[in-house]
């Protein structure tokens, strides 16, 4: 198959020359947006029963591919052959809001880049951020057990948003910015999801726009004054980050990264935590196993030394994610003709990947829709019988940069709220599950939480 360079495959048009490939496109525009947004799993079973792994698809508006099972998604995240864009991927839909950002950059550039957030990630840096953090969440959760119709789901995003503020931007949570920025930063995710994509009055689009200029006038504002402070928020690292050269990045660069990374840290964390508790709740047993390895660490907060103590937490989370990724569709744009799947692939073609499928897919996992945290231990360690089975935080060159800083929330958060309360779900919950604009159950799990007397 001839390989042909695309140099310039940035303003190249998306490429729909697909009919060598079986599959179909759903309805017209929608593609296959609706039902892929009331069950996504069986969506996306039903196209890999019908046409295979690879598959002619289409969300709202552009078409292309959708690829289905470890092996490709293998070949797409490492990339080994420089064949796929990340920022033409993801430039319809988060390129609207967050062009420029870190997971928006590919190849060479992408590894420079990579490099302003190096010394933010550092274990100096994190021990400082788990400092912040555990008071934070003391006091967040304090009163948890005084609330007759405590929804898990508003109540822990808010308190992240106000751990984000503080430790991400170094903003107090009484700050009147870090009321703003929350604000904004909600106003653009909800404008990710709107279909009218101009600035219209009272469309999702503008109100996301109006925000996206908050952050930039907000970050661009504050970079000269942190370079020249000592604060230890991430914002503050970014700003003194220095290239090779010696030479410091760009505003347009921090600004683009630090939001960006106030988006994927944030919510992220919210789904996934409201996912596991949803199972926690309904399981006694499991919940008092990491009640266990919680007393076992006997102090209020949690020093960065204490998180490989907590080795139950780690997989349970990921079991959560493995049945519902917090990031429910990941997509790329190949760059040159290539291969996948045994299949000729043009240029500029979008393609798309499930995690939540692969991550149920019988083939590597026991049992795939039950959740069961001792399939990650000895002697069973499913996990490993395909190291692209599980892509809960991506893979390759963009696998999530936040993935230790993730875990160390979820292991203070857990430590805290596992010592203080036990808990179970509501008479009324709700089993239904939403995949937009952010996965989490629909009536944002309804829990009763009671104080665990003192001893």
């Amino acid at each position: 198959m001839a390989i042909v360079a695309n140099d310039n495959y940035r303003e190249q048009p998306d490429n729909t020359k697909l009919d060598h490939i079986p599959g179909d496109y759903g309805l017209p525009v929608l593609g296959y947006t609706i039902p892929l947004v009331k069950d996504l799993h069986a969506t996306i079973d039903r196209q890999y029963r019908r046409f295979g792994a690879v598959s002619r698809f289409r969300l709202i508006g552009p078409k292309g591919l959708m690829l289905i099972g470890p092996d490709l998604y293998k070949q797409v995240m490492l990339d080994t052959d420089k064949n796929f864009s990340a920022e033409m991927g993801y430039m319809g839909s988060l390129g609207r809001f967050y062009k420029g950002a870190l997971l928006l950059r590919d190849h060479d550039e992408h590894r420079f880049q990579r490099r302003i957030m190096q010394s933010a990630f550092k274990n100096d840096a994190m021990k400082g951020y788990i400092a912040t953090m555990g008071p934070m969440i003391a006091e967040g959760i304090s009163n948890w057990d005084t609330i007759s119709d405590l929804r898990f789901f508003p109540a822990i995003k808010q308190l992240l948003l106000d751990v984000a503020a503080e430790i991400f931007v170094g903003l107090d949570a009484d700050d009147e910015r870090a009321q703003k920025l929350n604000t904004a930063f909600l106003d653009i995710a909800n404008g990710l999801m709107g279909i009218v994509r101009l600035e219209l009055p009272g469309t999702l689009h503008r109100k996301g726009k109006i925000g996206e200029r908050y952050l930039k006038s907000l970050f661009g504002g504050l970079i000269n004054e942190r370079r020249l402070a000592s604060k230890t928020d991430t914002f503050s690292y970014f700003c003194r980050e220095k290239t090779e050269e010696g030479e410091y990045f760009s505003d347009q660069d921090i600004i683009a990264h630090i939001s960006f990374l106030l988006f994927a840290a944030h919510d992220t964390t919210t789904s996934a935590l409201t996912h596991l508790l949803y199972y926690l709740g309904q399981d006694m047993k499991v919940q008092q196993r990491l009640r266990d390895e919680a007393n076992a660490v006997d102090k209020p907060f949690l020093d960065y030394e204490d998180l490989e103590k907590m080795p139950l937490m780690e997989v349970a989370i990921k079991e959560a994610l493995r049945l519902h990724p917090s990031v429910m569709m990941m997509q790329r744009r190949t760059i040159k003709d290539c291969e996948i799947g045994g299949y000729k692939v043009p240029a500029n073609t979008n393609v798309w990947m499930a995690p939540q499928h692969v991550h149920r897919m019988s083939e590597y996992w026991d049992e795939p829709l039950k959740f069961d945290i001792d399939r990650w231990l000895e002697p069973r360690n499913e996990h490993k019988r395909h190291n692209f089975s599980w892509v809960g935080f991506g893979g390759g060159a963009h696998k999530c940069i936040g993935m230790h800083f993730a875990l160390m929330q979820v292991k203070n958060f857990l430590h805290q709220f596992l010592r203080q309360y036990e808990f179970r779900l509501a008479d009324n919950f709700s089993s239904k599950m939403q995949t937009v604009p952010l996965p989490k159950l629909v009536d944002d799990l309804p829990i009763v939480v009671k104080r665990i007397a003192v001893k």
